[in-house]
């Protein structure tokens, strides 16, 4: 008898032993510590300032892209009237060399077409320029190249002509190639 008293103790207050540590086991659980709600401050602020940072950026690429459409209006205007006052120079250029005497050249208003009025292609035909000698030596290279380049001749042969390289002539070539297809 003794010894079942014994064993009832025992097995009770084993019980007890285990239920008063799951009992604190489980208050422990429900609390926070400090540290805790300092790390989900923390984050929560971490959160906030993304959510700024990407609304700011969003604002600033909205403004950067904006300033990007008005510098390709304006460059494709420039380039509008570049190729006008190049069509203009060579016809006054054709009109000196097929003159004999040294005279003052007068363009008619007819023959000058307005920017605004001209077609998105602004790029010189071939029949609107005929190359002679006198006009190719006081042209541009750049202008020499374009000019060449209209006629159907490769950048190899362009190159040989001109005395330059032939990187050169691809690298004007592409850069008024670009000029002319974001426009």
């Amino acid at each position: 008898m003794l010894s079942d008293f014994f064993s009832w103790v025992v097995f009770l207050s084993s019980l007890g032993t285990v239920a008063f540590a799951w009992g604190l086991f489980l208050s422990k659980m429900g609390r926070t510590s400090p540290k805790d709600e300092e790390y989900e401050n923390f984050e929560e602020r971490i959160v906030e300032l993304m959510g700024q940072f990407r609304q700011i950026s969003s604002v600033r690429l909205q403004m950067l892209d904006k300033k990007i459409e008005e510098l390709r209006k304006l460059i494709k205007e420039a380039n509008n009237l570049y190729a006008s006052l190049c069509i203009q120079e060579t016809k006054i250029a054709e009109k000196i060399a097929s003159s004999d005497e040294p005279q003052s050249v007068v363009v008619d208003a007819e023959e000058y077409q307005e920017p605004a009025k001209m077609k998105k292609e602004a790029v010189i035909d071939k029949e609107e320029v005929v190359i002679n000698s006198a006009e190719s030596s006081s042209s541009s290279v750049e202008r020499k190249i374009l000019l060449m380049y209209q006629e159907g001749k490769t950048e190899q042969e362009i190159a040989r002509a001109l005395g330059i390289g032939v990187g050169e002539v691809m690298l004007i070539l592409s850069l008024f190639r670009h000029r002319t297809d974001h426009l």
